[in-house]
C-alpha cells in the first residue's frame, strides 16, 4: 500500500458482527462516520467524525497509527461528553476488480472499543466491523 493511496477522505460505516440473519438490517449499525486520513513516511493521522445514521452526539476521534505492509492499524481517542473513548482499527485495501463498473478504493477491517465507558455502559471488547469507501 503506498502512503498516498491511503490519505483522504472516506464515508466509514461500522456493523456489529452479529451472525443472525433474521435480524434487520438496520440494527447491525455500529457507526457512519467521515474518516479523513493524511500519511507521511508510514505514520498515519486523522479524524473520524461521526456523521448520518446513528449520530444521536457529537463526536469524533483523534486517530494515530502506521501503515505496515499492505495493513494498517489505528488508534482513536477523544474525550466525549465527559468520558475517555478509545478504538483501535485494523484494515486493509479490500482487492480490486479489473472489469469493475465504477471502481471505488474500498478499506475493510475491524474495530474494536478498546476502553470501557461507564455514563452509557459502553462495554470495552466490544468489536465490529468496517468499510470505508473514498470520496
Amino acid at each position: 500500500m503506498t502512503d498516498n493511496k491511503l490519505a483522504g477522505i472516506w464515508s466509514y460505516r461500522a456493523f456489529r458482527n452479529d451472525p443472525d440473519l433474521t435480524r434487520p438490517f438496520d440494527d447491525l449499525r455500529f457507526a457512519t462516520a467521515r474518516l479523513d486520513l493524511a500519511v507521511e513516511s508510514g505514520d498515519v493521522t486523522g479524524r473520524l467524525t461521526g456523521e448520518g445514521w446513528g449520530t444521536w452526539i457529537t463526536w469524533s476521534l483523534e486517530l494515530t497509527g502506521a501503515i505496515a505492509g499492505d495493513a494498517f492499524q489505528l488508534r482513536g481517542e477523544n474525550t466525549i461528553e465527559g468520558e475517555h473513548w478509545v478504538y483501535d482499527y485494523a484494515g486493509r485495501f479490500a482487492p480490486e476488480w479489473p472489469h469493475a463498473l465504477e471502481p471505488r478504493d474500498v478499506l475493510v477491517g475491524s474495530v474494536i472499543r478498546t476502553a470501557a465507558r461507564e455514563r452509557r455502559q459502553s462495554t470495552a471488547g466490544v468489536h465490529a466491523t468496517f468499510i470505508a469507501v473514498r470520496r
